[in-house]
């Protein structure tokens, strides 16, 4: 039986869902995004996915790495799960464990969304890819976002805030004995981000790709 990307539980990293926010890199346009991260065994769906485009071959930027090949890793995420960022200008289908829709135009299910929507979340989603060329010559793969659905709560990732007041806390100096205002870090821990797994080999359906800091997809036919 041929598999869809959401019949594959995936971790939510960082999104903007409840409302469209601008991206710097394409002159402040407004959009929705979500980056997901999903298990090894998804990495044939990816691929099929990306293939449909027509467009895949040398050269070409695919929007899917392994964590472990990331320039800065997720903390948190096995370095053998894919990663891929899906955006789209229009509000995507949002919905709760139940498959109830979230409406975004919607003030409260908006704040529902900010709130069980966190990096850590596990989620079902659905990306469809489309083939892109630029001015310049330079030509890609990339995602829209179709659509999450939430599954069940997971561990939050030390991304955002949780990571700011880590970072913080591992510089943050004890009181002055001489009764000085208190460090508001000095009980946090100085927390380290989760230790990266190394890839599962023989899970990575890309185990002929390049070395592990070049794109898995970038050589794939």
């Amino acid at each position: 039986m041929s598999q869809n990307l959401i019949d594959h539980v995936a971790i939510l990293t960082h999104s903007a869902l409840a409302q469209a926010v601008p991206n710097k890199l394409k002159g402040g346009r407004m959009e929705f995004y979500a980056v997901v991260a999903f298990p090894p065994a998804a990495g044939g769906v990816l691929h099929e996915l990306c293939k449909s485009t027509g467009a895949m071959g040398p050269g070409v930027q695919v929007g899917v790495e392994t964590n472990a090949s990331r320039k800065a890793p997720i903390p948190g995420i096995p370095g053998d799960w894919f990663v891929v960022r899906g955006a789209t200008q229009f509000a995507p289908f949002i919905a709760d464990e139940t498959g109830t829709q979230l409406d975004q135009s919607n003030p409260d299910h908006a704040a529902k969304i900010r709130s069980q929507f966190y990096a850590g979340k596990r989620v079902r989603a659905s990306f469809s890819p489309y083939a892109w060329n630029h001015a310049t010559g330079g030509k890609g793969i990339s995602f829209n976002v179709d659509g999450i659905m939430a599954v069940e709560d997971g561990e939050r990732l030390a991304v955002g805030n949780g990571e700011m007041l880590n970072a913080f806390a591992q510089h943050a100096q004890a009181p002055a004995a001489s009764g000085g205002a208190a460090n508001p870090f000095a009980g946090a821990p100085a927390a380290s981000p989760a230790p990266t797994p190394a890839p599962a080999a023989s899970a990575n359906p890309f185990a002929q790709a390049p070395a592990a800091s070049a794109n898995p997809f970038a050589q794939a036919t």
